[in-house]
């Protein structure tokens, strides 16, 4: 097989029909015998059906004006075409979540924060004060702290609180012989 019939082999159909007396593309048809489109300003040929494929398009020639509104549905998203940079600021509420999450005052931005703190006791001593350093300050002195230790003997429960850190007082029976823990804390409030 030469070259020339190689090449002209994968590409399919030829471009054009015959028809008797000239030339016209396929893509071509005549009016109807009934109706001249002439009459009206239109050209005397119209396009068939499934002749123009996506193979004839310029790269970027379809835009958006040509794009029927409600015609683009989920399923010609591809998976994770969708990122947190296509979502509109204050687009996603709750009724659009699969989980509920911390709700606070509606105005008002909410803030967590969390860790855990080792403490150890003196010798001696049956009550402690730990400072739990906040990352990020708050607005103000309204925020909730939850503290828990991590054996039932000690007891926990948050003094004070600042913008800046809580004071958590530790306690353990008289006569105790655990002297060390760890302090869990969640902080939540206003940013």
């Amino acid at each position: 097989m030469n070259k020339a019939r190689r090449i002209t082999r994968g590409r399919g159909r030829r471009p054009f029909r015959r028809y008797p007396g000239r030339f016209r593309t396929s893509v071509y048809r005549g009016a109807s015998s009934g109706h001249s489109g002439t009459d009206q300003g239109e050209s005397e040929y119209k396009l068939a059906e499934d002749t123009i494929g996506a193979n004839h398009l310029r790269h970027r020639s379809v835009r958006s004006q040509a794009i029927e509104d409600y015609s683009v549905y989920s399923i010609h998203l591809s998976p994770e075409s969708i990122t947190s940079s296509k979502i509109a600021t204050q687009s996603v509420d709750l009724a659009h979540l699969n989980f509920t999450p911390v709700q606070g005052i509606t105005d008002r931005p909410l803030m967590q924060q969390f860790g855990i703190l080792p403490f150890v006791f003196p010798e001696g001593e049956s009550m402690i004060d730990i400072t739990v350093p906040l990352q990020t300050p708050y607005m103000d002195h309204s925020y909730v702290m939850v503290v828990s230790c991590s054996d039932p003997i000690f007891h926990a429960g948050v003094r004070s609180c600042n913008e800046l850190q809580g004071i958590v007082g530790i306690t353990r029976p008289e006569g105790s012989n655990c002297a060390a823990g760890y302090l869990s804390w969640i902080a939540i409030g206003g940013q």
